[in-house]
């Protein structure tokens, strides 16, 4: 690839519009797939987060019919509890279908498919009147294909004054102009050359095999072993008698989902020389790819209320060597245990409190155990801490600001005069919870703690026990928990 070539995908992919706002309203999404399975993995994951509003959904040809594909997407939609979102199918194109559509088609469905399910009782819409639809009553909407770009070419053709309501397209494909275009680019050239000669913020996302993650055994098994919705819906289509033989060869990699996972966290993808050709080419992070794939369908709280966003880091620390010694040897374990929101939270929590303490790290254990009981994102609780103002008690109120992300400067979190107990009150609207630090907890501290000033090197003591507490501890069984 030459360096000229290079530099003009870096021009079309480097603005980086179609990644998701940091909080906010609802994500407006309109979703446009060819329904292979990745392109099901890919709608999976997207499900699992709170604030995304998908608004259409809509079917192309490509590895299934777009008829089959709208009948599988309304399946998949309803398993999610997405049934609501409207779903069309897009033309058939006049290419020969390829070799791979029948196990497409297929899927497995006799074991998952809802025996209830009945056709729509009106006809259903065509995908470009539904994008007419929807654009005529929507702005600043999100376009994500995982197929060809044949409805939104039509939607060019037809309706050319809506493309202004698309605030950007994140496409799982190449331009049309490389040597090596994708094949969602290759089964439909025209409409991807209309699409990318229009006046359309684009980010195009196309990876070497090499550079993505395999949905190889490993991952199927961790994802197996979770509960929920779409845990369970992607183990059945993959324990399917003609789906996990490819598994076991190594033939999956997750392609579209590789385009959620760049909306969701743009710090998985950064650009890269290329090596001896020189220039430069996308790289996606593996490692923590895998981890966020897994804390989506984990129903991770951060993945839930949206990825907390660092704001002025480009991402939380969390490789051996982003950390201290001491710390990088928990790190992996920590975060199996406990999720990537905890991890975060108790990272900037000793930031905060200037060393590890055993009280600043339960209190934000005990701020991210009160946002899941009130189902609550950053920022959406107010806190009463009872910890008073004399250490190490008043310590845990350091965590729970960080956990919450209530603060003094805010006026969303105080602290109870005259108290001084391991305590907080926690308040979302008209819902309130009172956690407070277990009985045995609190004095397996002290006497730790106690122990601490006899060692040479009290700080150090104090510091290798607030490690070991930062692992062993778990949220869900450390609080008396009271309504």
């Amino acid at each position: 690839m030459s360096k000229r070539l290079l530099i003009t995908i870096i021009l079309i992919a480097a603005p980086a519009l179609a990644h998701m706002p940091e909080g906010g309203p609802e994500r407006a999404i309109i979703v446009d797939t060819d329904m292979a399975l990745d392109d099901i993995r890919a709608i999976v994951l997207l499900c699992q987060v709170e604030d995304v509003n998908l608004l259409a959904a809509l079917t192309s040809d490509g590895a299934s019919s777009p008829e089959t594909g709208a009948v599988n997407l309304r399946r998949i939609l309803r398993r999610m509890g997405m049934g609501a979102v409207p779903v069309a199918a897009g033309p058939a194109l006049a290419a020969d279908p390829p070799p791979w559509r029948p196990l497409a088609e297929s899927l497995g469905w006799s074991g998952i498919a809802d025996e209830s399910e009945s056709p729509p009782s009106t006809p259903p819409e065509t995908a470009v009147g539904l994008l007419r639809d929807v654009l005529s009553e929507e702005h600043d909407v999100l376009y994500l294909c995982l197929g060809p770009l044949t409805n939104l070419s039509a939607l060019l053709a037809r309706h050319s004054h809506l493309a202004e309501r698309i605030r950007a397209v994140q496409y799982y494909g190449s331009p049309p102009g490389v040597p090596e275009p994708s094949w969602n680019t290759v089964r439909d050239r025209a409409s991807a050359e209309r699409v990318f000669a229009a006046d359309l913020s684009i980010r195009s996302l196309q990876f070497r095999d090499d550079q993505l993650l395999r949905y190889d055994e490993g991952l199927s098994s961790a994802i197996c072993g979770l509960e929920g919705k779409g845990p369970e819906l992607l183990c059945a289509l993959h324990g399917s008698d003609r789906i996990h033989p490819l598994i076991e060869d190594g033939h999956f990699r997750c392609w579209d989902e590789t385009a959620v996972l760049d909306l969701l966290f743009p710090e998985l993808v950064s650009w890269q020389p290329a090596g001896e050709g020189g220039g430069l080419e996308m790289h996606f992070d593996l490692l923590r790819g895998r981890e966020r794939y897994l804390n989506l369908l984990s129903g991770d709280l951060s993945m839930k209320h949206g990825h907390r966003h660092p704001v002025t880091l480009r991402a939380f620390p969390d490789r051996p060597e982003e950390l201290r010694a001491d710390v990088a040897a928990i790190a992996e374990e920590a975060q199996s245990r406990h999720g990537r929101e905890e991890w975060n939270s108790v990272l900037l929590a000793n930031e905060l409190h200037r060393h590890l303490g055993i009280y600043s790290i339960l209190g934000a254990k005990m701020g991210i155990r009160a946002r899941e009981l009130l189902d609550a994102g950053l920022d959406e609780l107010t806190v009463l801490s009872y910890a008073g103002d004399a250490p190490p008690l008043s310590c845990m109120t350091d965590g729970l600001q960080v956990a919450t992300g209530a603060t003094l400067g805010r006026g969303t979190i105080s602290v109870a005069p005259g108290e001084r107990r391991p305590a907080a009150r926690f308040a979302k609207g008209d819902r309130t919870v009172e956690l407070c630090v277990k009985e045995e907890i609190v004095e397996r501290a002290r006497g730790d703690i106690v122990e601490c000033t006899s060692a040479s090197d009290y700080w150090a003591a104090v510091r290798a026990l607030a490690l070991r507490y930062w692992l062993e501890i778990d949220r869900r069984e450390a609080f008396v928990e009271r309504k």
